[in-house]
């Protein structure tokens, strides 16, 4: 029997993860089994198992491929000295969600999902984690641009970070509810609020 190629066992799991989203969004997160998601990539059970296991690791392999590679850009430019401004990384993970195709509904939903389900929980402390200190590497330039101390600009950029992940949360929770908002339209709204 060939060897399966890694390149072939990504584009299957993209495959899959793809189908997975569709199903997961119709359906939402507590009612998609595996069956639907065999169902709605024409796949098999045994080939569904073979990449994924379980929801937990079906959504840390989506923000793998979603997520991840928009942090990595993000640290890119920190670790670069490119001054990034909070603005500028909240602006360039929510525009996330309309160039990959990822519901905010759907990133709600396994939010959900982790308040009773330990390995999705695990999974998304994991993740907020990561996206908190990638978001602290990423305005860390910007934040040695507001005080002279290097410490005071740590702890600034940490606790920015956390504030730039939170209005994310209301970004998305307020999308999944209310319906699409265009980011641009968002960012002033919050820039205005905080202004008054």
């Amino acid at each position: 029997m060939p060897k399966v190629s890694e390149q072939y066992r990504e584009a299957r799991r993209d495959e899959i993860a793809r189908a997975a989203l569709r199903a997961l969004e119709r359906n939402g997160v507590r009612d998609t089994s595996i069956a639907d998601i065999v169902v709605e990539s024409g796949l098999s059970t045994g080939a569904i198992y073979s990449h994924f296991s379980n929801k937990a690791e079906l959504a840390r392999y989506v923000v793998g491929r979603f997520l991840l590679p928009r942090i990595d850009a993000l640290e890119a430019a920190g670790r670069s000295g490119q001054v990034v401004t909070p603005r500028q990384a909240l602006q360039g993970m929510l525009s996330m969600f309309g160039e990959v195709g990822l519901s905010p509904s759907l990133v709600l939903q396994f939010w959900g999902e982790a308040m009773v389900e330990p390995g999705v929980h695990e999974e998304m402390l994991r993740t907020a984690g990561r996206l908190r200190g990638s978001l602290a590497l990423a305005i860390g330039p910007w934040a040695r641009t507001q005080t002279a101390d290097e410490t005071d600009a740590a702890a600034l950029a940490a606790e920015t970070a956390r504030s730039i992940a939170a209005l994310a949360q209301g970004y998305i929770a307020n999308s999944a509810v209310f319906g699409p908002r265009a980011v641009d339209e968002y960012l002033a709204s919050a820039a205005a609020v905080l202004a008054s």
